[in-house]
């Protein structure tokens, strides 16, 4: 098949996004391998609980997030297992089928491409957008040769009926590692995640993507370009650099140095409506320093402050039943 009959990213449909600055949160942590110190109730060897991620998912719905990924080392057990990279995309099959993302966020499970035949984890991911509702998202391994790979699943999401429900493609999302894939992340991408410290690296690499994004024949604002961000907010500042500065110390965070945003909810709001104002991201994806702790921050004085800004849209009035730190769910355990 020639490139020329390939559907160019022009054919997906708009994500839709609602907010100025497009928030997310991502949950990898809640997995059985995430660092105990930053679960007070994790056991080794521990299943994930359904429940426990539905609570944080709905808490992160309250804080205006629009995306819930899970990394590629979110794992279900400590059981050693050859299909436990498809983890990610079995948390988010199960939270769809028992209906726990209903009006909800998005939800990005990253799989590498090169476990499985990629058109078939293209239709698994289908699948998941259907019972969803038409949330579902991939985040796929960037490189400067795997623009191909990225065409084959716009083209298998374009011919399968249940990718299109919602009247929308599941969100394709890309983490480049460097600049030189700039050219692939802005052509084929809906959401670009960053891994960078220093606002004018992020503006630099903005402007690249959003120039690929054009010379492919989109809309450059049809590409949301995100940042990464270890986010630690307590209610004085200094509490929360020292949180900050332990967790750096421990090395909770694996891969590239994330930006880290510490202090008060008003000052973490700061941090990122500067950002936002320099044209140096779209949005954030927020890692939280420790769990529940700062999802919490993030819904109860975080979002209020974005919202105060006008940079979140405002709060969906019909508050979810499920909350950390509320009633638990009735729902099974993960096998």
């Amino acid at each position: 098949m020639s490139v020329q009959n390939l559907p160019t990213p022009a054919d997906s449909s708009s994500p839709a996004f609602t907010g100025r600055l497009l928030l997310g949160v991502d949950l990898t942590t809640t997995g059985a391998k995430a660092p105990l110190h930053r679960r007070s109730s994790a056991g080794t060897g521990q299943r994930v609980s359904l429940g426990d991620v539905a609570d944080y998912v709905a808490l992160s719905r309250d804080a205006g997030a629009e995306l819930v990924t899970f990394g590629e080392s979110f794992r279900l057990d400590d059981a050693p297992r050859n299909d436990a990279w498809l983890d990610p995309a079995v948390i988010a099959s199960r939270l769809a089928a028992a209906g726990l993302l209903d009006g909800g966020p998005r939800v990005v499970s990253a799989l590498p491409a090169g476990f499985l035949d990629p058109m078939r984890l293209a239709r698994a991911i289908a699948g998941i957008h259907a019972r969803s509702g038409g949330r579902a998202g991939w985040q796929l391994p960037t490189s400067t040769t795997s623009g191909g790979v990225h065409a084959e699943v716009r083209r298998v999401w374009s011919l399968t009926p249940e990718a299109r429900t919602g009247g929308r493609a599941p969100l394709l999302v890309t983490a480049p590692t460097d600049p030189a894939t700039a050219v692939v992340a802005g052509r084929w991408s809906d959401v670009v995640r960053l891994r960078v410290t220093d606002v004018a690296e992020a503006r630099r690499r903005r402007l690249a993507i959003r120039t690929a994004a054009e010379q492919a024949g989109r809309n450059p604002d049809d590409v949301r370009v995100v940042v990464d961000a270890v986010t630690v907010i307590s209610d004085d500042a200094a509490s929360a650099l020292f949180r900050a500065d332990l967790l750096r110390d421990l090395g909770t965070v694996e891969g590239p140095e994330p930006l880290t945003v510490a202090g008060t909810g008003r000052g973490v709001a700061d941090v990122l409506q500067e950002w936002v104002e320099a044209d140096a991201a779209d949005g954030f994806v927020v890692l939280p320093g420790a769990l529940p702790t700062d999802v919490l921050a993030i819904a109860g004085s975080l979002a209020p402050e974005l919202r105060e800004r006008g940079l979140l849209a405002p709060a969906d009035p019909v508050v979810a039943e499920a909350r950390v730190g509320g009633a638990a769910l009735s729902l099974p355990e993960l096998v």
